[in-house]
């Protein structure tokens, strides 16, 4: 199963032990007043209420998570099984 944005944001959230009101807090920081997020809209991308965030946003979001922006677009590196050879 593939993981979406709202899942990969969460748990980057929750990976990092980090609040809600926390991310908001950190996202003040943003360089660009574009990039700042609220609570609720953080709360929204969670949810999967909000599907299409600015590439602003994106990016203040992988600085508090420390992640390349790629990183939530790629598809889960899920392990198959190897198949035995008869």
């Amino acid at each position: 199963m593939t993981m979406t944005l709202a899942d990969k944001l969460k748990k980057l959230r929750n990976k990092h032990k980090m609040s809600m009101s926390h991310v908001a807090r950190s996202s003040e920081r943003a360089v660009d007043h574009r990039g700042r997020i609220t609570q609720g809209y953080i709360s929204r991308l969670e949810s999967g209420k909000e599907t299409n965030p600015s590439l602003m946003k994106l990016m203040t979001l992988c600085g508090i998570y420390k992640v390349e922006p790629n990183e939530l677009f790629l598809k889960s590196a899920r392990k198959k099984p190897k198949k035995k050879r008869a």
